[in-house]
């Protein structure tokens, strides 16, 4: 498997010397390396642990695209369209199985989606597959926010937080951490 040059990607998107890209590069840093530790932790192979790096770091490309001054981001899109937005551009890099993660990594639910009305067309956005399911896991520990920014959130936190969210969602959440989690 060629190895994907992300760096590339993301700076193609996002300019290097950016308020954007000072928020997303540790943002998806850190989201990469504790989704690779969990991966490594349970034995999954070379080949899923490369893919996972690469698509850990792509996660939220999506994000250049939203409006959101105090990440620097000067788009028009709500937040929750960096989902949708993300897995366009990859697919144009064509990178479809990492174009899924960007769609996927939230995990909303339909029923999240027409309960809370949030800002997307209603279905599933759901990991599928062990890695897409440790990028999302690994995402829920790490906050955009500059006074938050390299501080991992704690399980109780999240849980909170994700309790909101309904039963559904924090069920999701404990599942993973159950497997993942040290």
């Amino acid at each position: 498997m060629k190895k994907v040059d992300y760096f590339k990607i993301i700076q193609k998107y996002i300019k290097p010397n950016s308020l954007a890209y000072r928020f997303y590069i540790p943002h998806v840093t850190l989201v990469t390396a504790k989704a690779l530790a969990a991966a490594r932790r349970i034995n999954l192979s070379k080949k899923q642990l490369q893919f996972i790096e690469e698509a850990g770091m792509l996660h939220d490309i999506g994000i250049i695209k939203v409006k959101d001054s105090s990440m620097g981001c000067a788009g028009k899109l709500s937040y929750e369209q960096h989902l949708i937005e993300g897995k366009k551009m990859l697919e144009k890099e064509n990178l479809p199985k990492h174009a899924l993660v960007c769609e996927r990594h939230t995990s909303i639910t339909k029923n999240q989606i027409i309960k809370n009305s949030i800002d997307l067309p209603p279905q599933d956005y759901t990991p599928q597959t062990i890695e897409e399911e440790l990028i999302a896991w690994a995402d829920k520990f790490y906050n955009k926010v500059e006074s938050r920014l390299f501080t991992e959130r704690g399980v109780k936190e999240i849980r909170a937080k994700y309790k909101t969210y309904g039963k559904e969602a924090l069920g999701m959440f404990d599942a993973w951490n159950k497997k993942f989690g040290e």
